[in-house]
């Protein structure tokens, strides 16, 4: 899960996609919001909604939050949700024809 908090609506919707992107492994360095991450990773996996909602113990794999600045008057939130499937990955494809090997971690 993604979220976006501050800056302008458009940023907003924007550091959501880049949170979502961020490697599972990535921790916010202000510490209130990586406890923010650890308490929405915690509810949303006590949910039970599981797998594409079919109900199980893990919903989510990682919560990231990105911030930005805004006027008080308003502070746009954005959630941007994927599947396994949208999280990065690396390949490392051989020229001599040996099969591509894939990787979640980086090579």
């Amino acid at each position: 899960v993604g979220v976006g908090i501050g800056g302008t609506s458009d940023v907003c919707v924007s550091m959501a996609k880049e949170a979502l992107l961020l490697p599972l492994s990535t921790r916010n360095k202000d510490k209130t919001i990586a406890a923010l991450e650890d308490e929405l990773f915690m509810k949303l996996n006590e949910s039970g909604l599981g797998p594409m909602g079919l109900g199980g113990q893990t919903t989510v794999l990682g919560v990231r939050i990105k911030t930005a600045g805004c006027h008080t008057a308003s502070l746009p939130v954005a959630v941007n949700i994927g599947c396994w499937a949208t999280r990065r990955a690396t390949v490392r494809i051989y020229s001599d024809g040996r099969p591509p090997e894939f990787s979640q971690e980086g090579f």
